[in-house]
């Protein structure tokens, strides 16, 4: 990491005294480093402001060089870069979808509040969640080939069908089976959705799927429309043995998004996924 910071300070100190012939908005570093997004960029308007997402983070020097650092790292890796004159999409090299939504946790889907004895109350003042909604709003786009993205997160999930196909929703494997049969059938070639890295999601991947604002099963509809998507309202593996009893591995209940581990030999629904880091 000192490498690269030394790196990048070096690099800066050498386009201070570029002079462009022409204005056309570059830009020659956009990394992550010591936590945050680290950007140079080169033939920006002279003394010119430079925003980044809509806010301005930099001016210019007279050679139109700039240099910035921000902890502004947006949720599909690409940030927008502007000079007041020319705007321009800037791939953040080295970010992935999980780092952004590591700096700010998932909503949990709760928008209501409840008093001691379980009955809605009025959420202003209370503190509850229901109130404060704190976290990273939940979005999902059905891509139409089985598969659903979660753009908060960048995973990409199995859809579970009624059909009697490897997409059974009621079908379940002991742990060993969800890698030797369900996973593996799902990459042997030409592989589900025409992708071959499909893998059994570890606990915390897992639990990003639940929706603590919904019971029996509590996840987004997208998942349980009832049609072409279905959910069971069980227990489901993830990749993540218990250190406790290496004999157990983690599961997810749908039923209202518990937590438990659980006897590897047992049969539990899977949903496999993709993508990640």
């Amino acid at each position: 990491m000192k490498r690269l910071t030394a790196t990048v300070i070096a690099a800066f100190a050498l386009l201070i005294f570029v002079v462009s012939p022409a204005h056309a908005l570059r830009v020659v570093i956009a990394t992550i480093a010591l936590g945050e997004v680290q950007v140079i960029g080169i033939q920006a308007k002279k003394n010119a402001s430079i925003s980044w997402e809509g806010s301005v983070v930099a001016t210019s020097n007279h050679g139109g060089a700039f240099r910035f650092s921000t902890a502004n790292l947006p949720i599909d890796c690409v940030g927008q870069l502007s000079d007041g004159v020319s705007t321009i999409p800037v791939v953040v090299f080295g970010c992935t979808t999980q780092q952004v939504v590591s700096g700010s946790m998932l909503k949990t889907g709760q928008t209501t509040c409840y008093d001691n004895s379980g009955l809605v109350i009025t959420c202003a003042g209370t503190g509850q969640d229901g109130e404060l909604q704190n976290g990273t709003a939940r979005s999902y786009t059905d891509n139409g080939d089985g598969t659903i993205t979660d753009n908060s997160t960048g995973l990409v999930w199995e859809k579970l069908t009624n059909e009697a196909t490897i997409h059974n929703v009621n079908d379940s494997y002991t742990w060993a089976d969800a890698f030797l049969v369900k996973i593996a059938a799902l990459n042997t070639v030409p592989c589900f959705a025409n992708h071959c890295d499909w893998r059994l999601p570890n606990v915390n991947e897992l639990q990003t799927l639940v929706d603590y604002g919904r019971f029996g099963p509590a996840i987004d509809p997208v998942f349980n429309n009832g049609v072409d998507s279905f959910t069971q309202s069980s227990y489901y593996w993830s990749s993540t043995t218990f250190q406790g009893n290496p004999s157990f591995a983690w599961g997810v209940i749908f039923l209202g998004g518990g937590v438990n581990a659980t006897d590897k030999p047992i049969g539990l629904n899977v949903r496999a996924v993709r993508g990640g880091s």
